[in-house]
């Protein structure tokens, strides 16, 4: 079976509303996903020297009215909340067994994004992973543990040095997608055999729009 690389940060809310979608699309292709929260800050600000989005002047305005549009367009709650530290729901999420590192790492994003809690913080940790089985020493020990930190150092060290720079990014082998406005076109790519042909746009951005949540 193909798998898809999707890599992401928590912080980030175009990550958020991808994951609303991956699990369809990639269903389409019958292709697996892999998620891999990984550390934006340090491709953003170590490696390519930018100031963070919502630190710059200009941008950030616009990308918060940008998010609501496609929010809606989408037809995907939200109602965010200030995230403090990406770190520890990265470290909770490496923590998880497998089976069910998908289905946390919406959770998470929920939590984050539509349901204003912040996901930070050790208390709303402990509540999303109940459900999963995750007891709350199981969550307390993830998210300070030297082994979850060195996994998610990891895995941003192998998403950059694949050329990943933002959330959300789609990796097929050597081919990258950045961004959720993007994911219309990694459907293209994987519809017709992992090339591009001319078609429509229209047509796979209105395919794309109708994935259902």
């Amino acid at each position: 079976m193909e798998h898809i690389d999707f890599y992401f940060d928590f912080l980030s809310p175009y990550g958020y509303l991808a994951s609303t979608r991956i699990d369809a699309l990639a269903k389409r292709h019958d292709c697996s996903v892999r998620w891999n929260p990984f550390r934006i800050g340090v491709a953003v600000v170590k490696v390519m020297g930018l100031r963070p989005n919502m630190e710059t002047p200009l941008k950030a305005p616009y990308i918060e009215r940008d998010i609501a549009r496609l929010a809606a367009v989408l037809g995907v709650p939200l109602d965010p909340v200030e995230m403090k530290n990406p770190l520890p729901p990265a470290q909770l999420f490496y923590a998880a067994p497998p089976e069910i590192a998908g289905s946390l790492a919406k959770a998470i994003f929920r939590g984050q994004w539509s349901e204003r809690r912040d996901m930070s913080e050790e208390a709303n940790l402990i509540e999303i992973a109940k459900p999963f089985g995750m007891s709350e020493a199981e969550v307390r020990v993830a998210i300070r543990s030297p082994e979850t930190r060195r996994l998610l150092k990891d895995v941003t060290e192998k998403a950059i040095s694949r050329g990943v720079f933002g959330s959300p990014t789609f990796a097929i082998g050597k081919e990258l997608f950045w961004g959720v406005d993007r994911m219309w076109l990694l459907d293209h790519y994987l519809s017709r055999g992992q090339r591009y042909t001319t078609v429509s746009p229209a047509a796979d951005l209105e395919a794309f729009c109708c994935v259902p949540t």
